[in-house]
């Protein structure tokens, strides 16, 4: 499978534009929040992040539904949104969606870097080969192609979304990721697909 960054960006087109879409409202919903009781978001980022994911899983959760209830058949039954009844996925700014070529985490990150390889579950998911390597297919009939781990990195300001990047890693030595690519999506989301 092309893990290339265009050819994720292509076939993933319909959801980050969702996610960009879900991530707006949120920190449009947030900011409103805290200007109604004259809260500063900055006293308590948590609160602000919280809210962000908290509006945009409610967003998100249409494309998780049935091919007769989505709104892009394209995506039907693609995505399964990493939650429980009790538990809406990962805590803060975290989301986590996955679709059948991808799994895609969603985080805040002001810095634009992905968090720290500090965990078992933070390593496994950084640990995939780099794109740009060949790979023959001796047997057509072997496993299927594992998938691609994405990272989506969100920040905003002012109540705007300031950075929306899509990263793929590639490793980590020790604590320090190592990325195979990162895209800004901003301008690229805002043209037609090509």
């Amino acid at each position: 499978m092309d893990h290339s960054p265009g050819t994720v960006t292509r076939r993933l087109r319909p959801l980050l534009l969702a996610v960009h879409e879900a991530l707006s409202a949120g920190v449009t919903v947030s900011a409103a929040i805290h200007a109604r009781h004259g809260w500063s978001p900055t006293a308590d980022r948590h609160l602000d992040h919280q809210l962000v994911r908290r509006e945009a899983m409610e967003r998100l959760r249409p494309w998780g539904a049935g091919p007769d209830e989505l709104s892009d058949p394209l995506q039907a039954r693609q995505l399964d949104l990493d939650t429980g009844t009790d538990n809406l996925g990962l805590p803060m700014s975290g989301l986590i969606l996955r679709t059948p070529t991808d799994v895609l985490r969603v985080w805040r990150s002001d810095d634009g870097e992905l968090p720290a390889a500090a965990t078992d579950g933070l390593r496994a998911f950084y640990r995939q080969d780099p794109s740009r390597q060949l790979q023959l297919a001796l047997d057509p009939s072997g496993p299927r192609a594992a998938a691609g781990h994405l990272a989506l990195l969100w920040a905003d300001s002012g109540g705007v979304l300031t950075r929306f990047d899509l990263v793929r890693p590639c490793g980590h030595v020790g604590r320090r990721v190592q990325v195979d690519w990162h895209v800004d999506l901003r301008d690229r989301l805002g043209r037609p697909a090509a």
